[in-house]
């Protein structure tokens, strides 16, 4: 069974990971790489991706160390899972404590002691994992079993995890041999993970502007919900924190509700029923008159 591309989102993630068994985390997209947060388990890096711009730019230390999880990438489409994973499977404790569920953690055990390419292998081959992960793609009736592969004209994402590990910065790449030693995190390993990002987003920004970059980091109701119990406690502003994040949460369940939902049958029967009732013409001509005034034509 073949591997479908998802959009690079927090709610998408977080409710993918919660879905994996996982607890305790959640995702923040990034606006501005001068105002990381503080508290994270690792960053996640997504590009346009490009043979020309990803090789030959950097001098790469590639290195084999056993106590980080590296997967290579042999699945196609599923660099989104990997990258999280990537996070989830090295996280050190520095930012704080999270539950990674007897499916992951099954996994992990599985898979530490394999090679690199032998991970990735048992990720496309995770039922669990993949269905999981192609919940989150929007549906399209109109697609084929057969998959084409991708042209140098399509639009091709990738994503890269940025974790500490043992006061260690890596970059996990699946498409590179193996995790890239980057510096130590003797301070703040996000300031060291953050020049690399800042460099790649300068090296292809030349032609190109879609990037996003999400953190990884400690579930913030699970937080306030903790904060509440402490003696002393500020209540009445913890409560409007803790009822903001309940609407963040509520706000991406409805999103992937709509993400997952399939509304072209729906388009259909409208067209059809404005056809029956002879407005579909009449629609289509206002259209078209308001497509030419907004161009600016007569």
């Amino acid at each position: 069974m073949s591997w479908t591309t998802i959009e690079s989102d927090p709610g998408v993630f977080t409710s993918l990971v919660q879905s994996f068994g996982v607890s305790g985390v959640e995702f923040e997209e990034v606006f501005s790489l001068d105002f990381l947060p503080p508290s994270s388990f690792g960053l996640i890096f997504l590009f346009k991706y490009s043979k020309a711009g990803n090789t030959g730019a950097e001098a790469d230390t590639i290195v084999d160390d056993p106590d980080v999880w590296f997967a290579k990438q042999t699945v196609q489409n599923a660099c989104a899972t990997q990258a999280i994973l990537g996070v989830l499977l090295n996280t050190d404790g520095s930012a704080g404590k999270f539950d990674l569920g007897d499916r992951l953690g099954d996994f992990k055990s599985f898979t530490s002691a394999l090679p690199s390419d032998m991970k990735g292998e048992s990720i496309g081959a995770s039922d669990d994992i993949r269905v999981a992960h192609n919940s989150f793609t929007r549906p399209d009736p109109f697609v084929s079993d057969e998959k084409r592969a991708a042209t140098d004209d399509d639009d091709v994402f990738h994503f890269i995890a940025y974790v500490p590990v043992n006061g260690k910065v890596y970059e996990l790449d699946g498409l590179k041999s193996g995790p890239v030693f980057l510096g130590g995190a003797e301070s703040n390993w996000q300031d060291v993970a953050k020049s690399r990002i800042q460099a790649r987003i300068t090296r292809y920004s030349e032609s190109e502007i879609k990037f996003n970059v999400l953190s990884v980091v400690p579930d913030k109701a699970l937080k306030i919900q903790e904060e509440l119990k402490v003696e002393g406690a500020d209540v009445a502003s913890l409560q409007v924190q803790l009822e903001d994040e309940q609407d963040k949460r509520k706000k991406w369940d409805e999103e992937n509700v709509r993400r997952k939902h399939n509304y072209v049958p729906f388009v259909i029967e409208l067209v059809k029923a404005l056809a029956g009732n002879g407005q579909a013409d009449e629609m289509l001509k206002r259209g078209a008159e308001r497509r030419k005034s907004k161009a600016g034509l007569s």
